[in-house]
Order: structure tokens, then C-alpha cells, then sequence
């Protein structure tokens, strides 16, 4: 009978990929644009008709350096899912995550046209740009949210937040101030405020 110890490295045994598969751990170590690809093929091929999933996917070609795969994915991700506003923003992430921002800016503007009333998505994009250092820019998205829902301090927080993180001051300090100036009398504004600028050091 296997004591506890070697029943567990039995099992354990059991689940490691052969060396020889393509995901072995040896593959892991290898060259980072070859593990970019080949996982964002392996999920492609798990789930081909995902226009989520093809984004991503695409996002991860274009890291490693696959432009044409990636937008392969991307438009067959975009006729699935045209007026999907969270797989455009995806898409534009993409393209700003590798400074193409022609084209992220381009892809995101696909959202105010074909998804306009997604706050959570313009929030997010704003977010990004900010984040990015693309202030005028993020300000668009910014306050395109703020004109769907004047009252949102929460998003207004995060978008001090993510301005901050893209060094632009001036312009987190303007959403702080709305944000505690819609909650004066609530603490947790200010607890975010303050988190924010503890976390960005500056």
C-alpha cells in the first residue's frame, strides 16, 4: 500500500504533461513571442466562434509579434460580434498596449457608434487611454460617462486614479474634486482618493 506521500507523487505524476507535448515545462521556458502565440492559438482552437476569446487572442498575437494573425482574429471576432462594446474595447487595448495608437483610437471610436450607451465599456476606455498618458483623449471618454451619469463619483475616482498612474495631475485632480464634491459626507471617497495617491507615489 503507497504511504500518503508517495500517493500524492503517484498522482501527481500522473497529471504532468509528457515532456515531449508542446506545452512541456521545457516549452515554458523558452522564447516569450513563441509562448505568446502558441497559447493564443491553443485557445483560438478551443473556441473558434468566441469573439471574446478572438480578441484576446489577437491581443496576444500582435504582443508576439504576429500582426497578421492578429488580425485575423480580430475581424473575424468583430463580424461575430459587431456592436459588442466590450470586444471592441478589447481590440483597441490591444493595438494601445503596443503603441499602435492609430489604431487603438480608431477601434475605440467603433464603440461611441456602435455601442454608445455601454458606460462600463467608455469607462473602461477611458481608463485606458488615461492610464496611457493619452489625456485629451481619455478626458473625451471621461466625460462621455459623466454626461450618461452625472452622479457616478465611484467611476470618477477611478479615472483620478488612472490619470495619476499616466503622470497627468492636473486632470486627476479634476475628477477627484468632482467626485468628493457629489459625496462630501461619504469617507469611502476619500479613503479612495487617498489610495490613489499612495499607490502612485506622486
Amino acid at each position: 500500500m503507497l504511504r500518503p506521500l508517495a500517493l500524492s507523487a503517484f498522482f501527481l505524476s500522473t497529471l504532468a504533461l509528457p515532456a515531449q507535448t508542446p506545452f512541456s515545462e521545457s516549452f515554458f521556458m523558452g522564447d516569450r513571442r513563441s509562448i505568446l502565440k502558441a497559447c493564443a492559438s491553443q485557445a483560438r482552437t478551443i473556441k473558434p466562434r468566441d469573439s471574446k476569446v478572438l480578441a484576446e487572442c489577437g491581443r496576444y498575437y500582435l504582443a508576439g509579434g504576429d500582426p497578421k494573425s492578429a488580425d485575423e482574429a480580430f475581424l473575424i471576432a468583430s463580424t461575430l460580434e459587431p456592436k459588442d462594446g466590450k470586444v471592441l474595447r478589447l481590440m483597441g487595448l490591444a493595438y494601445l498596449k503596443q503603441g499602435l495608437r492609430k489604431e487603438a483610437l480608431a477601434t475605440y471610436d467603433l464603440v461611441t457608434s456602435r455601442d454608445p450607451g455601454n458606460r462600463e465599456v467608455l469607462g473602461l476606455i477611458a481608463i485606458d487611454l488615461a492610464e496611457a498618458g493619452l489625456a485629451n483623449e481619455a478626458n473625451r471618454y471621461a466625460l462621455i460617462v459623466a454626461t450618461l451619469d452625472s452622479g457616478d463619483w465611484h467611476r470618477f475616482i477611478e479615472f483620478g486614479r488612472a490619470f495619476l498612474v499616466g503622470g497627468h495631475r492636473k486632470e486627476a485632480a479634476a475628477w477627484f474634486s468632482r467626485a468628493c464634491i457629489l459625496r462630501p459626507n461619504e469617507e469611502k471617497a476619500y479613503l479612495e482618493v487617498a489610495k490613489a495617491f499612495a499607490e502612485a507615489g506622486h
